[in-house]
């Protein structure tokens, strides 16, 4: 009789713990296929390639584990798990990370606002990708790199995670949120901080985010990048754009490179080192049943010292078909412009995929 009203007991206690959390697992895979043709003076040519959706697909595969606790008095404790995948070849994204994408955990109280701790996106991932039809996936993406002289040439700067992040994000203040953000760098990595504010109201979107960092060597501010977006539901149609500008380039360990600078460098009719990168982005989807069709365009400057400057533009267009709420096709095209056009290896872009998530 005691055992089974022990058993009965935990058995209350177990359904009531269970009423106030609960763990989600969710997933995603995004698979094209690509034919690239390269610029005529980029030394590259034209290729075939099977993609996952981390190169120039709408969303990089992944899949995780969610949780959230109900502590009372308003308070929420949770966790993120997101580890990448390559479905193209099986293997795990982010450099082999075991949760590259995102991994940390929350506290969050209905009116003081949230705190996250752990590896995270960058403030700026959520405004750049409100600026374009395609978020931060896509042939037309900002900040989708090219390929210049065998190195990664960025357009809009984003590397989309830091590690060793402390966020802070406000409660709703009428249509507006706030949020900061620093990552220290642990002594081994540059510093980097990030500030955000975001307006979203009656079908209009407004973000904007500074990011820098700090040399852990010499101390000096550097990476500095300002950008901003804006969306607005016609309810027929959205129009969406964003720039970015970005000063005192330099390329860091860590952290210091978490706004996205690989490679300082440009070749085209001259070669030379930039320190300084502006960009303009602006596109609109219509969505017509379970077809959206979308175009974008974006430009981006990159000047160096001794009045060397150099550009590349990247117009593009092309849709997607929702087979169900979960899995969509989508295909497009993509074309480079500017002084950069011809030395690049993705100077004309044809693509085909899918997604599906759960």
């Amino acid at each position: 009789m005691k055992r089974i009203t022990l058993v009965a007991a935990l058995t209350a206690i177990a359904g009531a713990a269970s009423a106030q959390s609960n763990v989600t697992l969710f997933g995603l895979i995004d698979l094209s296929v690509n034919h690239y043709a390269a610029g005529g003076k980029s030394g590259a040519g034209s290729v075939w390639k099977m993609n996952d959706g981390t190169v120039n697909g709408l969303n990089g595969s992944r899949w995780g584990i969610r949780t959230s606790e109900d502590l009372g008095g308003g308070i929420r404790i949770g966790t993120h798990l997101e580890a990448g995948v390559n479905v193209d070849t099986g293997t795990s994204a982010q450099g082999g990370r075991a949760f590259g994408r995102q991994i940390f955990v929350s506290l969050a109280s209905k009116d003081a606002g949230e705190v996250r701790l752990g590896r995270q996106y960058v403030l700026s991932d959520s405004v750049v990708g409100a600026g374009n039809p395609y978020g931060n996936g896509g042939l037309w993406n900002p900040t989708t790199s090219v390929t210049n002289a065998g190195k990664n040439l960025p357009m809009f700067l984003n590397a989309s995670r830091a590690d060793n992040v402390v966020q802070y994000e406000t409660p709703a203040l009428g249509p507006v949120k706030l949020a900061g953000q620093i990552a220290p760098g642990e002594g081994t990595a540059d510093r980097f901080h990030g500030l955000r504010a975001v307006y979203s109201a009656s079908g209009l979107y407004v973000g904007a985010t500074y990011e820098w960092g700090e040399s852990r060597t010499t101390k000096k501010t550097n990476n500095k990048s300002i950008s901003a977006s804006a969306n607005y539901d016609f309810g027929s149609f959205k129009i969406k754009g964003g720039l970015q500008r970005n000063s005192d380039l330099a390329t860091g360990s860590g952290n210091g490179a978490a706004v996205g600078v690989s490679s300082l460098v440009v070749t085209g009719t001259k070669t030379f080192a930039f320190d300084k990168s502006n960009g303009w982005t602006l596109g609109a989807e219509l969505p017509v049943g379970a077809f959206t069709y979308a175009a974008n365009y974006t430009r981006m400057n990159f000047d160096g010292a001794n009045g060397n400057s150099d550009n590349l533009g990247k117009i593009a267009a092309g849709g997607w078909y929702a087979l169900s709420k979960s899995t969509l096709l989508y295909a497009d095209v993509s074309f480079a412009t500017g002084g950069l056009k011809d030395y690049i290896s993705e100077k004309t872009v044809y693509q085909a995929g899918i997604r599906t998530s759960f």
